[in-house]
């Protein structure tokens, strides 16, 4: 049954943080809606049956902030996404009551994902979308040793933020990341880039052969692209596993197909284990796409986010923590600029 009103929970409580039990996904469902009413994209966190499916089968792990009552009053996850790598899991949907919200059951959900849960699941690592409409999610992520790799401009429609009044226009997100598991191993990338992944990569303590990219794509390989449109955001999203000799085809009818739907924001996140790989990103950059990037393991491998926004992007309205996060907006709107003149 779908959540659709907000409960009275008492201010004070005292609380402790823990691993989701089925008996909290009633008050999980409470809690998204009386943060977001009825406009959050998801619509599993409204659901108490499916919270409890998603958090047995893998795809959600939720910790929450329970208190003697059983009230929830926190939540936070490390979750299955976007990427192609099923085992680089998101951490994010944190969300806190309103009258909870100065305690430090933010700080306690935070420290138990990022020391406990991360050592349960084992992934090879996680990866947030901190919105940039206040800093208070990229600080967090900082605080537990995420490194900022890239920023997605106006990537959340401001109705999703219409309760809490915190967001004028289309919302960007900073792309931060924490490796458990890598190994040393060659990306492939275009020439124009190789200073921009240098500097992502300056801070990140992994260990990567680069190798700029000038190999013609095989004749007669075709393109494999996840493809997935997220209708209540505008947003396409293309996982470019491989691609092919009907890249340009492809991305013409993927376009199409976007613009028939409404959708303003493209994003292609490219595999750069293949060595043509510069030669895809090339072409995505004649057809105004611009550098979101660079994400490692979003494939198992690496990868580069090429953007591309149908208006004008809001660069005005974009708030940073990091120093390199500044930095790095710099750099992908340099290259914006270098792309649509």
């Amino acid at each position: 049954m779908k959540i659709d009103y907000d409960i009275s929970v008492e201010t004070g409580q005292t609380f402790v943080v823990e691993r989701f039990r089925p008996e909290d996904a009633k008050g999980v469902a409470h809690l998204f809606y009386a943060v977001y009413g009825s406009a959050y994209p998801f619509e599993t966190y409204y659901i108490p049956e499916r919270i409890i499916e998603e958090n047995s089968n893998g795809n959600i792990y939720s910790v929450v902030a329970r208190t003697p009552e059983g009230d929830i009053i926190g939540h936070g996850a490390l979750y299955r996404s976007s990427p192609q790598n099923q085992n680089l899991y998101e951490i994010g949907q944190y969300i806190i009551r309103k009258n909870y919200r100065d305690t430090f059951a933010a700080f306690k959900i935070n420290q138990y994902i990022s020391e406990k849960l991360v050592k349960e699941v084992s992934p090879d690592g996680m990866f947030g979308e901190a919105v940039c409409n206040h800093i208070i999610t990229q600080k967090s992520c900082s605080i537990i040793g995420m490194k900022d790799v890239a920023i997605e401009l106006d990537l959340m429609p401001e109705e999703t933020y219409k309760k809490e009044h915190n967001a004028s226009g289309r919302v960007s997100c900073v792309i931060s990341v924490k490796l458990f598991d890598d190994s040393c191993h060659e990306i492939f990338i275009p020439s124009v880039y190789k200073e921009k992944i240098d500097y992502i990569l300056s801070d990140l303590n992994i260990q990567r052969i680069i190798t700029c990219s000038s190999e013609e794509i095989p004749s007669g390989l075709s393109s494999d692209i996840g493809v997935k449109f997220f209708t209540f955001a505008s947003v396409g999203r293309f996982n470019v596993i491989t691609g092919g000799s009907d890249f340009d085809i492809i991305t013409e009818e993927l376009e199409h197909e976007g613009m028939k739907n409404n959708i303003t924001i493209f994003q292609f996140f490219i595999n750069l284990e293949k060595p043509w790989a510069g030669i895809i990103i090339e072409k995505l950059r004649k057809k105004g796409y611009f550098f979101g990037g660079y994400i490692p393991r979003w494939f198992n491998s690496d990868s580069i986010l090429m953007q591309k926004n149908q208006k004008l992007p809001d660069f005005g309205n974009i708030n940073l923590y990091s120093e390199k996060a500044k930095t790095l907006l710099s750099l992908i709107r340099s290259d914006w600029k270098n792309t649509v003149t």
